[in-house]
């Protein structure tokens, strides 16, 4: 494997360790609308029609709220040097704003944003900096129906390097900021900072093995903060050019401030991906970590959670594809000795279908069933959710 191949394997797989999305466009293959030097600019504009049957995600037992809900979402992404690729210096951005507009409930009404930058360079020693914000203003899936349409907004930051110590080896670092800002009055804000340091060894051409650790500090507003220490391994093989396997294994020792009851954790990460044929792809994951929880207070979950996807392109405009997963979420309290977690088992199925109307529009049909079973009291946690949608995209 290439230097170059090997460090853009690399730096995928740290960003991923990390829980972010670090891929800097989607591959278009159609010009930019115009460019400004040698920035490309691709301005984006798309309208999705959500019915949705549960959109403030009440419990069983509660009367649920439907409508039919349009988002506007007018956008830009900008892309200097080989963004797509990540070789050399490059630059990627993207901003775009989320109308959400309720035909019924508009008090719900609600407008978003979120943007991301990305840069990086450097050959024997390559860096790569970026920060996303993430802005949603809906009932809070990822936290398990947090109490109604929470607005939150996620500002993750990363800077992470890659310095080539032989043919072989590398030496990574990187740091990685989460804030994570509810509007709630019953939700809590957090923050995280986490750096890492791996060194990675080409045992061959197609496997990679790393081992490191990490260092971490989880602030929650008005509980106990918690530090944590991780000892972690990765392995990256691609077994063939149609099969590429990626798993992260470690151990988590975490320490609550002003609690004596320290918790030790089996934290990891797989994913599989596997282009069965030209026409159909499929890919699984799997991942089990730590984090403070912003809808209970003062505890800690503990999330597992496995995801798959298949995805099938029928003649060169239409793709079918389906999602789903299954997540199992244990809390507790931070430090403290409780007869009491809450257990929150979420699963979700999302099929859809694509259609490439030209060049540069597409419109996508999709259907989506959610539901979560809790052990919380009053079964305030619990929902089910159905969604039937429409959107249409174009790109200029």
């Amino acid at each position: 494997m290439s230097i170059i191949n090997r460090r853009t394997v690399l730096a995928a797989t740290a960003c991923m360790a990390a829980g972010l999305n670090c891929s800097a466009q989607d591959a278009e293959t159609a010009a930019p609308l115009f460019t400004v030097g040698k920035v490309e600019v691709r301005p984006s504009f798309s309208y999705s029609a959500t019915l949705d049957d549960n959109i403030f995600l009440q419990h069983k037992g509660a009367n649920k709220e439907d409508d039919l809900v349009h988002t506007f979402t007018p956008g830009v992404a900008l892309g200097a040097g080989d963004y797509r690729g990540q070789n050399g210096f490059f630059m990627a951005a993207n901003y775009s704003a989320n109308f959400l507009v309720f035909q019924d409930n508009d008090g719900a009404n609600a407008v978003t944003h979120n943007a991301g930058i990305n840069i990086g360079g450097g050959e024997r020693l390559s860096w790569r900096f970026g920060h996303s914000l993430v802005s949603d203003a809906d009932a809070d899936v990822q936290n398990l129906a947090a109490g109604g349409r929470v607005r939150r907004d996620i500002h993750t930051s990363t800077l992470s390097t890659i310095y080539d110590l032989s043919d072989k080896t590398d030496l990574e670092a990187r740091f990685a900021s989460i804030y994570s800002d509810y509007s709630s009055a019953t939700t809590f804000d957090t923050w995280r900072g986490q750096g890492t340091v791996l060194l990675d060894y080409e045992m061959t051409a197609k496997i990679h093995y790393a081992l490191g650790g990490s260092l971490g500090y989880d602030q929650v507003d008005g509980f106990n903060n918690s530090i944590f220490e991780q000892i972690n391994s990765r392995l990256v093989w691609t077994v063939s050019p149609k099969l590429a396997l990626r798993t992260g294994v470690g151990v988590e020792f975490r320490q609550f401030q002003g609690a004596s009851l320290d918790r030790a954790n089996l934290i990891f990460d797989a994913a599989a991906d596997w282009k069965i044929s030209a026409l159909t792809v499929a890919s699984v994951g799997t991942a089990r970590g730590v984090s403070p929880s912003n809808s209970l207070g003062n505890q800690t979950a503990v999330r597992t959670s496995v995801t798959g996807q298949l995805t099938h392109k029928v003649g060169t405009r239409y793709t079918a594809s389906a999602i789903a997963g299954y997540s199992f979420s244990d809390a507790s309290a931070n430090g403290v000795t409780t007869n009491f977690s809450q257990e929150d088992n979420y699963w979700f199925l999302r099929p859809s279908l694509a259609v490439k109307l030209m060049d540069r529009a597409a419109a996508v049909a999709f259907y989506q069933f959610r539901r979560n079973d809790s052990n919380a009291l009053a079964n305030r946690s619990d929902f089910t959710n159905h969604q039937v949608g429409l959107s249409l995209s174009y790109a200029f």
